[in-house]
């Protein structure tokens, strides 16, 4: 660019190293304080935001105090100090661990009357200070602050508490603040909801975890692929036997629900043994957790009603049946044959008749498998004469 002839405005520059400061793995602070120079070698003068980069960059270094001697320079170029220029300027004392420097200059801001306001950018850099300091009070007193300020809080600010909040076990706290944030106007986004679902499972509240994923799944904030691992392991390591602590049909369902979101369903299948072993009966929550998984169709019900079929569990049958009608994907003749075998394999004829019968009703007949299983079983000399005339019926 320095190159081109007439030299590109400084506005270009200034364009192309805000793109490269975003390149944060490269540490670029000192490359741009250096490029800078070389601008003004070239007789490239900065303007306010030129300041400004300049300013963020000394103050990632570690250097608030070359960020204070920009003042000057930015006086002396004719442009009136604001609230952005100060924001860098508390956000690097913040990000060197400076807090009381960082809370000294807000007040001195406020008291001195420049005519400069803070705004929710210099809160939110006060806050994140707070946050990682671990200072929930002080952070509480800042919120209040803020609002005492007419200064609206947004959901940077709130979602950095409701974490502060959780990581100390105070969830309560952390309720009681969303409901406040959607009170004022300010919709939790998924790093909220992270962060309380984190609280809850550190308090092992794993059915108000569970049902926090399903309003998230309701609010369109599906939880973050990033977090999911993180959740499965804590999930797993809370249910160990080593720790005492046996899972319920809530950390089940939070486990199939995040297995799931990894793409992972077949873990998520698995679990279904895993409830019916802790004695905790299937229901429609556990099964629209695997269907939301695998986006479902006839064949998926099918491979479902398949699975508890060759386990004996004809009463989830039932249930599976009762959801496909209700999602509006009817069973087909695959389906009822499949359920049919299932009672006739476990000596419940009655049943298989009835299940027949509807399965006639709707136009479908038996397949090879099936009609082939009732011959066999009228073979048999160990069936009964009057189960020999049902399975008669089921012939004729």
């Amino acid at each position: 660019m320095i190159n081109l002839r007439p030299l590109p405005s400084v506005i270009y520059f200034n364009q192309l190293f805000t793109a490269i400061v975003k390149l944060k793995r490269f540490n670029p602070h000192s490359t741009i304080i250096s490029l800078f120079r070389q601008l003004e070698l070239y007789g490239i003068k900065p303007n306010m935001h030129s300041v400004g980069i300049l300013a963020n960059c000394y103050c990632h270094l570690g250097r608030v105090d070359f960020g204070f001697s920009l003042l000057a320079k930015r006086l002396k170029l004719g442009y009136s100090l604001d609230s952005v220029i100060f924001n860098t300027l508390i956000n690097g004392y913040v990000h060197c661990d400076k807090l009381p420097q960082a809370a000294s200059l807000l007040n001195k801001i406020i008291k001195l009357n420049y005519g400069i306001k803070p705004d929710v950018v210099t809160y939110n850099s006060l806050v994140r200070g707070l946050y990682n300091s671990g200072s929930g009070d002080e952070a509480q007193r800042v919120l209040t602050e803020m609002l005492e300020s007419n200064i609206a809080p947004n959901v940077k600010t709130y979602s950095m508490l409701v974490d502060m909040f959780c990581k100390d076990g105070c969830v309560d706290q952390a309720q009681s603040l969303i409901k406040h944030m959607t009170e004022r106007g300010v919709p939790p986004n998924i790093i909220t909801y992270s962060a309380l679902l984190d609280g809850y499972c550190l308090r092992g509240q794993m059915e108000d975890a569970e049902n926090l994923l399903h309003l998230m799944a309701e609010n369109g904030c599906e939880p973050n692929l990033h977090d999911l691992p993180e959740i499965i392991g804590f999930m797993q390591q809370t249910t160990n036997v080593l720790y005492g602590i046996k899972p319920n049909m809530h950390s089940v369902g939070i486990l199939a629900n995040c297995y799931c979101h990894l793409g992972r369903v077949d873990f998520g299948f698995s679990l279904l043994a895993k409830r019916l072993k802790l004695g905790f009966p299937l229901d429609r929550v556990i099964f629209n957790t695997l269907i939301n998984g695998l986006q479902p169709d006839v064949k998926t019900y099918n491979i479902m009603v398949k699975g508890f079929c060759k386990k004996g569990l004809m009463s989830e049958v039932a249930q599976v049946l009762r959801i496909m009608e209700e999602d509006g994907c009817p069973p087909n003749d695959r389906t009822y044959n499949t359920i049919i075998r299932g009672f006739i394999l476990g000596n419940d004829l009655s049943n298989a008749l009835y299940y027949r019968d509807i399965m006639v009703g709707k136009g479908f007949k038996a397949d090879a498998a099936t009609f082939s299983l009732f011959v066999g079983l009228l073979s048999s000399e160990n069936l009964s004469d009057s189960k020999k005339d049902l399975l008669q019926k089921f012939i004729s």
